[in-house]
């Protein structure tokens, strides 16, 4: 019988127990996380529900159970057919298995194990009725939610102490065992719990986007339930004598519950007497923000029906997106009920049989009176309050979010209890991390979450979209048994999503199809949608000229020129002109338009093309060289007045015929010499027509003239040429000079011996200051040619530098050197390289 009420309470379908431990609290784990959770999400991150997918969201009904436990676990090779869900079969002949439980139900350690861990249990209910949300705009959401919540928790459950409560105490392997119970607790908290959740979009720059929300929570408790042993530790005797027990401990109820947990005026369940009796209402709240990133930003930017920089909101424009959020905080104060106790122990022998019949914590409450009232080892602890706090599942969640393409996602959730076990007065969800890959549609949407706690391990589950369908598992092991199943959990839920959609645009021109008179043509918004092709303010359909943009006076023609004539009818359309010449300008005014007018720009006759005749004369001043003067054709126009056969613009003299070398003047005698000034060197001064006009000259006044004067600045009898006499005696001089002057070889250096001859060529030139010396340097072939004219510019200089030592002016010589160049004899014979040899002096006048 004690086996059959076991596999009652661990579930029909799968084991009910469960550690807080192991057990993800995240209800609706596989949608939660979704884009398009809607405002199921907000029971994860209450900032989820602005700029969501939605519009408005409306859970009509959704349910989440889990139960799990990590003492025992079930095989589920016991139930028939293993590829078939067990939880849809009729057939239980397998439970009537007299050693099913021996079998097919196994310890997850061994009690005896000093490595052995307490055990535990979780039972988490969560009933939604009626939750929606909706946008405001698209930077502020609100949500309204109302719900049922039961969390049961049993905590720190000594391996031994489990297993002497499944063995009824009859278990002599633990008989005479010192075991320590400390920690043992129970926390059970039923409530309802209404929220008001705003949200709000804080940043949206670009790739970075932040939003931020919360959930102002009224919390209406319903019941709660505590049992929590401090120190407690026990040795039994047998199972019906605990040789020692020592510790304190604590227990309560709140007192609307009273008539559930025992009592005579208990008068059967009734839901509506459920719901009045409920504590005061206590508050509390959900806090999270949302960060995303969107390096891809503007592909999900739009315009539409005359708005710009739109955001799709039927898109999800994240690359990554990370979330924190601090749910369930506050609680609510219970009333205790009578028998609620803190008491202490340390007593000896105590029968156990004091304890049977009391089923309930009412009737265990009044053993434990009747202990403190008649036994000094049992006492009261001196709590007299008469309420207790009551505190939420207090959790920290953490989500990451990647997209990896398309409508391809996966999520990382962590899920840690803030909660302290220690404190009796409170109940707490389960730490717990997540990783769920998804495809994320619009009206379909598969997660598969994993899941990992440091008790449970892995679990795999399944969560699914069907429109307004939403259904899952935590544990894929609640629908298909496989492995060590120790839990179950589901969850399932209708809704009504509106979702943002994208406005059609068939034609593409960014006017909606809804508002688009044209819907099949692209357009422009200021014409609702219908063409207005060349952007001229005027719908093609009332536009003569579709294709050019044009004036709403000419019906969308072109006037290009402005000059009020539309460019369809008008033959000069880039240039302003007048009506009478269809739009083509007279700009001279000459009654000719400028198409036709040679000279547009000049006022003239229409023999001409336009073309003016400023003189008269019958030839056009294009054509006629002296346009304000006539004159006859064959001279282009100019006049020849004077008939010299030169244009009066080129003559000089235009009223006397002269010859055109005289650019037309006559040429002139000025002088009267007989000598035309043309051919007259000097026009002013008479002279004979054999010096070109001019008069002879004699410089020297020696009665020579100039033109016969070899030496015109020196005087000289006439049978010298006009140069002066060199007597014989210089002659000489300059003989013997020449003749004895040496150098030494290859040098300029002249030899001593060369000496007295040149001193009194010296003399010589002091005495005639107006005669001149004239040096030249030659060299024989004898070596480079270079190096020769070298040599012989330095021997020449040698020479002028000794006469000008001896007070000669440099002015007064003229140095020349010719090196091998001019020979007086052969080079081929020692004599004739040493005549070759030389510096010649000649005397010189000017």
């Amino acid at each position: 019988m004690r086996r059959k009420i076991l596999l009652y309470l661990l579930g029909i379908n799968s084991l009910l127990f469960i550690t807080t431990k192991k057990v993800n609290a995240q209800n609706y784990l596989g949608v939660i996380n979704s884009n398009y959770a809607g405002i199921m999400g907000a029971d994860l991150q209450p900032a989820s529900i602005v700029d969501s997918r939605f519009i408005v969201d409306v859970n009509l009904f959704s349910f989440s159970f889990e139960a799990f436990q990590n003492a025992k676990y079930f095989d589920p090779s016991a139930l028939p057919k293993r590829n078939w869900p067990y939880s849809l079969r009729k057939d239980t002949k397998w439970m009537d298995d007299k050693n099913l439980y021996e079998k097919y139900f196994h310890n997850y350690q061994d009690y005896n194990s000093p490595l052995a861990k307490p055990a535990g249990a979780y039972v988490n209910f969560q009933l939604d009725i009626l939750n929606f949300m909706f946008h405001i705009n698209r930077k502020i959401a609100l949500g309204f939610s109302s719900k049922l919540r039961v969390i049961n928790n049993i905590d720190n459950v000594h391996p031994k102490v489990l297993k002497l409560a499944e063995e009824e105490l009859d278990y002599e392997q633990l008989w005479h065992t010192d075991i320590n119970g400390s920690l043992l607790s129970q926390n059970a908290l039923a409530w309802m719990e209404y929220g008001i959740n705003y949200a709000q979009v804080v940043m949206d720059k670009d790739e970075h986007f932040l939003k931020i929300g919360g959930r102002l929570k009224f919390n209406q408790g319903i019941f709660s339930s505590y049992i929590n042993a401090g120190d407690l530790s026990f040795n039994l005797h047998d199972k019906k004598l605990a040789a020692d027990i020592k510790g304190r401990a604590s227990f309560g109820y709140s007192d609307n519950f009273t008539k559930f947990v025992g009592g005579d005026d208990d008068d059967g369940f009734s839901l509506n007497n459920f719901f009045k009796m409920t504590s005061k209402i206590g508050v509390g709240g959900d806090l999270g923000v949302v960060y995303e990133w969107r390096p891809k930003w503007k592909d999900y930017k739009y315009d539409m029906d005359g708005k710009i920089n739109l955001w799709r909101r039927d898109r999800n424009a994240y690359e990554l997106r990370v979330g924190v959020s601090l749910l369930d905080l506050g609680g609510m104060r219970f009333t205790k009920a009578d028998k609620s106790r803190d008491f202490t122990v340390d007593a000896k022998n105590v029968d156990l049989k004091i304890f049977d019949g009391t089923n309930d914590l009412k009737k265990f409450g009044e053993v434990i009176d009747s202990l403190i009232a008649n036994d000094p080892q049992w006492k009261a602890s001196e709590d007299t309050a008469q309420t207790y706090y009551m505190h939420t599942p207090t959790t920290l969640s953490f989500q990451v979010d990647y997209h990896i393409w398309n409508d391809f996602y996966v999520n990382a959730t962590a899920f840690i209890n803030v909660n302290n076990k220690k404190n009796p007065h409170n109940v707490r969800n389960a730490t717990r991390f997540s990783i769920t890959p998804s495809y994320d549609f619009r009206w379909f949407g598969i997660g598969i979450p994993i899941s990992y706690g440091p008790y449970s391990k892995f679990m795999f589950g399944l969560g699914l979209r069907l429109g307004p369908l939403t259904i899952g598992v935590p544990d894929f092991r609640t629908l298909i048994p496989f492995g060590k199943v120790n839990g179950a959990g589901i969850y399932a839920g209708l809704r009504v999503p509106i979702p943002y959609g994208h406005p059609s645009d068939r034609d593409g021109d960014n006017v909606s199809d809804k508002k688009d008179v044209c819907p099949d043509v692209p357009g422009v918004w200021d014409f609702l949608g219908c063409p207005d092709t060349d952007g001229d303010g005027i719908p093609d359909s009332e536009d003569d000229c579709p294709m050019t943009p044009g004036l709403k006076e000419f019906n969308g023609c072109p006037d290009t020129d402005g000059d009020g004539i539309p460019d369809k009818n008008d033959d000069c359309p880039d240039v302003a002109g007048l009506p009478q010449f269809n739009g083509c300008p007279d700009t001279d005014g000459d009654g000719i338009p400028d198409k036709d007018d040679k000279c547009p720009e000049e006022a003239g006759l229409a023999e001409f093309n336009g073309c003016p005749d400023t003189d008269g004369d019958g030839i056009p001043d294009y054509e006629d060289a002296c346009p304000d003067v006539p004159g006859p054709k064959e001279y282009d126009g100019c006049p020849d007045t004077d008939g010299d056969g030169i244009l009066d613009f080129l003559d000089e003299c235009p009223h006397e015929p002269g010859p055109k070398e005289n650019n037309g003047c006559p040429w002139k005698d000025t002088d009267g010499d007989g000598v035309l000034d043309k051919d007259d060197k000097c026009p002013n001064i008479p002279g004979p027509k054999e010096n070109d006009g001019c008069p002879y000259t004699d410089t020297d006044g020696d009665g020579v003239p100039d033109k016969d004067d070899k030496c015109p600045e020196t005087p000289g009898p006439k049978e010298n040429d006009g140069c002066p006499i060199i007597e014989k005696e210089v002659e000489e001089v300059l003989q013997t000079a020449f003749d004895n002057l040496e150098f030494e070889t290859g040098k300029a250096i002249i030899r001593p011996s060369s000496f007295p001859s040149l001193l009194d060529l010296a003399e010589v030139l002091k005495k005639k200051e107006e005669w001149n010396l004239q040096i030249s340097g030659h060299t024989d072939n004898v070596g480079n040619s270079q190096s020769n004219m070298v040599l012989s510019k330095k021997r020449a200089e040698a020479v002028r530098d000794f006469l000008s030592a001896q007070g000669i002016d440099m002015k007064r010589f003229n140095v020349l050197y010719f090196g091998d160049t001019q020979p007086i004899d052969s080079n081929d014979t020692p004599e004739g390289r040493q005549r070759n040899r030389r510096v010649e002096m000649t005397i010189i006048f000017k």
